[in-house]
């Protein structure tokens, strides 16, 4: 219930509780005082106003680190569904007992390429004239020589590069840590 501009805990029982909100709470209560986890949720549940008091929750009982949107690709052909990948921190008993939490930075990221299309078929980089375009990558295989003896032998070869964003987000969020 809210009262005065808060979310208050009612004691009362909901008739019903959306699954996905249900695993929210579960992951959580798998957490230790301290600990951190990635959790997929639909986008409803981050920005549908009737879920307010969901991202209340997740606020009062968790530090959010990262915030990445995927795109609808992401999890097709299987599911279509537009969903973010958060990342949370289980906040501790006297952080939640702060009564102005400190101030913190979240990293936020849109992640337009995840390296396939809505048929599940690979997408590989192109160029501005959608030619695709090949990497240089060395490969090394072991090789027995005339006398017998192994050798290390390094090939180079040249090959497509799944266009994806992931990588670079995950790089861009370390360089900030």
């Amino acid at each position: 219930t809210k009262l005065e501009g808060k979310w208050r805990k009612t004691g009362d029982l909901q008739s019903s509780q959306p699954p996905e909100i249900l695993f929210i709470e579960r992951c959580y209560q798998f957490l230790r005082e301290g600990g951190k986890m990635a959790i997929v949720l639909p986008d409803g549940i981050l920005g549908n106003p009737d879920l307010e008091y969901v991202r209340y929750w997740i606020l009062q009982n968790n530090k959010v680190l990262a915030s990445i949107d995927l795109p609808v690709e992401a999890f097709l052909p299987q599911v279509g569904v537009q969903a973010s990948l958060l990342f949370l921190h289980r906040k501790t008993y006297e952080e939640k007992l702060m009564t102005t939490p400190p101030e913190y930075d979240v990293f936020m990221a849109i992640a337009e390429k995840v390296g396939k299309d809505r048929r599940g078929t690979p997408i590989y980089v192109r160029d501005e004239d959608g030619a695709e375009l090949v990497f240089p990558k060395i490969i090394e295989e072991l090789h027995k020589d005339a006398f017998g003896n192994r050798r290390i032998k390094q090939l180079k070869v040249y090959e497509r590069e799944i266009d994806d964003d992931l990588p670079g987000i995950r790089e861009n969020w370390q360089t900030m840590n």
